[in-house]
């Protein structure tokens, strides 16, 4: 139970930016796009950096909250299965629960953020799932389960890293200083 432990505990990944933006225009089919969706080019920085800045960091709270609480019961702090799942299933899924349900309910004005916005739905749904196999493998005691969740871990992983990458690009289009932390 420790391996699976120590790969969800150093899951959590946190973004931040600046609220600097450059101040050059867009190009002239950046504008007349812009127009077309009612949003100008500062507006929708000014949105990228609101969702990166406030909506992602309510997200990254209930993360945060999560895996401080599976941390005092994983790695060194490992002391038996029943306490783990003790945690879990009090403090750990309901967290990431209302991550969920944070996501889901974010609506986006910039066209640009919705498969973004999709892609870290679908990341918190892969590591509620691995949090979920968990729970079940704790409660039947059963390695074939936590290589599942161990697995869905890993998938998390990938998951969260192309939504950054796709965060990235997104930024660097409008000109916003992004950057990953841990």
């Amino acid at each position: 139970m420790k391996k699976l432990s120590f790969i969800i505990a150093m899951m959590l990944m946190l973004v931040a930016c600046s609220n600097d933006t450059s101040s050059e225009k867009p190009s002239d089919t950046e504008a007349s796009t812009s127009k077309e969706n009612e949003l100008s080019y500062e507006e929708k920085q000014k949105e990228i950096v609101a969702f990166i800045n406030e909506d992602m960091n309510e997200i990254a709270g209930y993360e945060t909250k999560a895996n401080e609480a599976l941390a005092t019961v994983s790695g060194e702090n490992f002391k038996n299965d029943q306490e783990l799942l003790s945690v879990l299933t009090s403090e750990v899924i309901p967290e990431y629960e209302k991550a969920i349900e944070t996501a889901e309910s974010l609506e986006v004005t910039v066209e640009e953020l919705e498969p973004i916005k999709g892609q870290m739905e679908e990341a918190l749904s892969i590591y509620y799932d691995a949090l979920l196999l968990e729970k079940e493998a704790l409660e039947k005691t059963d390695q074939e389960l936590i290589e599942q969740s161990n697995a869905k871990g890993e998938e998390y992983l990938t998951a969260l890293n192309e939504y950054h990458e796709e965060m990235e690009k997104l930024a660097k289009e409008y000109d916003i200083d992004y950057q990953r932390t841990q």
